[in-house]
């Protein structure tokens, strides 16, 4: 019986895992709970990995155009503002175009992340083929949500490549936020899939209004991993410089026939080159005393052109500090537009009063309860501000909180 192998890293300092094999069918042959990493029995084939929905960020970007590569390049600076890292210390994988949308789905891990979790596997020697967040094994309903939880976490499965993991404590004002986000097209139910054991008191679910469902599975929750792997064909983060490499064989023609090709091919490309060196040579030509006219006339004061092209740089540098100093009087309207949605989407936000100073919002509220101001302050750090709870006093079914908000130093 051919059986694939998959692991679900658990993110602890302890390397603890869970792992299962299972058939073509998504039955579970065997498995374990919080084990080692090192006990993992060896397996003909390379396994399927599973890593902590919450270290990975699942979005999407507006990318209008169709050639691949360009969309690859595109896409970390299409998100670098929704980002608290900068994006060279990210790792960006690209799933399907939305068919509604228009819009390239993107998982975001840290890069330093992803190292990690390769040298974990490779110290054992594993060498996964598909590194999945676990948010994507959950299986997916046409017309609803699927909820899985999964020790302290509960992983939210929005759509075919969408979904979020949140503590169990945040999940309500999470699931609020979701359903904000989700409002042209909301969920016509929510089901739990959930094991053999009694499942996690649902009253933030139930409190959606939303119909509930329980589904559960004689083979716990890795089953119903196993199976969401196999049905949904989940986005992979081994793209760019952490796709495996295949090793493939090939027979080298006869070396005669190689040479006299390569003799043939080397001519016919060195005259071709000198052509062209012959054609940019008189065009570099051209282009310098164009770009000496172009520095003359931009800069008519200036006496002495040896390098016009490096002399047109440092003037641009220049300018460019001088608009700099300019642009710093726009922090205050760039910081409160990043702010302004967050605000307005946590549940029960009602403003009290907004103070503005040397780059810093002190911001007195009150939210519907403890979780919502939690995951307010989750919300703001991602987009790359750092958010201080000055105070936060529950009385009256609500919490009166006092925010001072600012810029990474």
């Amino acid at each position: 019986m051919r059986t694939s192998l998959l692991i679900r890293l658990h993110g602890d300092a302890n390397q603890q895992v869970s792992w299962a094999t299972f058939d073509t069918a998504g039955h579970v042959v065997e498995s374990a709970i919080h084990v080692p990493l090192d006990t993992i029995p060896r397996h003909p084939r390379p396994p399927l990995v599973l890593i902590p929905g919450t270290d990975v960020v699942l979005t999407q970007a507006d990318i209008p155009s169709k050639q691949w590569k360009r969309i690859v390049q595109a896409v970390p600076y299409a998100l670098e503002e929704q980002l608290a890292e900068d994006v060279e210390k990210l790792h960006f994988a690209l799933g399907k175009r939305e068919p509604l949308s228009g819009d390239i789905a993107v998982a975001v891990i840290a890069r330093a992340q992803m190292d990690s979790y390769w040298q974990q596997l490779s110290a054992v020697g594993l060498t996964p083929t598909r590194l999945i967040p676990d948010i994507l094994a959950v299986p997916k309903l046409a017309d609803g949500w699927g909820v899985l939880y999964f020790d302290e976490v509960v992983l939210v499965r929005t759509g075919p490549q969408a979904g979020f993991a949140i503590e169990s404590d945040c999940l309500g004002a999470a699931l609020q936020m979701a359903l904000i986000e989700h409002e042209n097209v909301p969920p016509q139910q929510i089901v739990v899939f959930s094991g053999t054991e009694p499942t996690t008191a649902l009253t933030e679910l139930h409190a959606l209004g939303i119909p509930v469902t329980v589904e559960t599975h004689e083979q716990g929750v890795l089953g119903w991993l196993a199976q969401g792997v196999i049905e949904n064909k989940p986005l992979n983060l081994l793209q760019g410089g952490y796709r495996p490499q295949d090793k493939v064989a090939t027979y080298l023609r006869p070396w005669r026939l190689t040479a006299a090709l390569l003799i043939l091919w080397g001519g016919l490309s060195v005259a071709k080159q000198w052509a062209e060196y012959q054609q940019l040579s008189q065009q570099r030509q051209a282009l310098n005393a164009q770009i000496e006219k172009i520095y003359r006339d931009t800069f008519p004061q200036a006496s002495k052109i040896v390098n016009p092209r490096v002399q047109m740089a440092q003037k641009l540098k220049t300018l460019r500090a001088q608009q700099n100093r300019t642009t710093q009087e726009d922090d205050f309207l760039v910081l409160l537009n990043k702010i302004s949605t967050p605000l307005a989407r946590t549940p029960g936000f009602n403003l009290k009063r907004i103070d503005y100073r040397q780059g810093r919002f002190d911001i007195q509220f009150t939210v519907a309860n403890l979780q919502a101001l939690e995951y307010l302050k989750q919300r703001l750090s991602r987009l790359g501000l750092t958010v201080e709870i000055q105070s936060a006093i529950s009385r009256h079914k609500q919490v009166e909180s006092r925010l001072r908000i600012y810029k990474k130093r």
